[in-house]
């Protein structure tokens, strides 16, 4: 996939998003150009498989549920994978037992091929994309996902990021809080794509 990022969709994680999925669609536009079709039970896990092995400027799904229900979403951009994957996931069946969503699990982050500095700014497009947040919100937070990250670190580069005009920040030095200026970015968009 363009971007170096792999996503993982587990059924051991998230056995719910497993149910009542009937027929997943992607047609994809670039190097890999074509369409492929899933059906059944692992059609999400395969879908997935799928979308990490290629390599596309552009991607279509159309999923439809056993219940008739359809959904449709395009995507294109530098965190295609992720935003196909969420997509996915976000038209599924709802675990009414999970309290956060897969993703929060590590399973929708870059390989290490990519530099902290890469990975940073894409965990807080995934994480944090619309909300207001600390250095201590984003250290807490990426400690979870991939280890320890020095509290310097993350506000050197979040001083970068709005230096370079990717964030916006407000308060003082004690309070200060970013938010990416870009709300349309690339990962921003999914709960406001038309779903047929």
């Amino acid at each position: 996939m363009s971007g170096g990022v792999a996503v993982r969709l587990n059924k051991a994680d998230s056995p719910h998003i497993f149910e009542g999925i009937m027929k997943i669609r992607l047609e994809t536009e670039g190097k890999n150009a074509g369409t492929v079709n899933y059906k059944g039970p692992d059609s999400a896990v395969l879908a997935v498989k799928y979308l990490n092995s290629i390599d596309a400027d552009e991607v279509q799904i159309n999923i439809v549920q056993d219940d008739g229900t359809r959904a449709f979403a395009e995507f294109e951009g530098e965190f295609l994978a992720v935003s196909a994957v969420k997509f996915i996931e976000s038209v599924l069946p709802a675990d009414p037992a999970a309290q956060e969503p897969s993703f929060s699990q590590g399973t929708a982050y870059p390989e290490s091929n990519l530099t902290l500095k890469e990975r940073l700014e894409m965990f807080l497009r995934f994480e944090f994309s619309r909300a207001w947040f600390s250095s201590l919100d984003v250290k807490t937070r990426y400690e979870t996902i991939y280890g320890n990250i020095g509290l310097s670190t993350v506000s050197t580069y979040l001083a970068r990021m709005h230096r370079d005009n990717v964030l916006e920040k407000r308060g003082n030095r004690i309070n200060r809080e970013y938010r990416f200026r870009d709300i349309t970015g690339a990962l921003n968009n999914i709960e406001q794509l038309p779903v047929k």
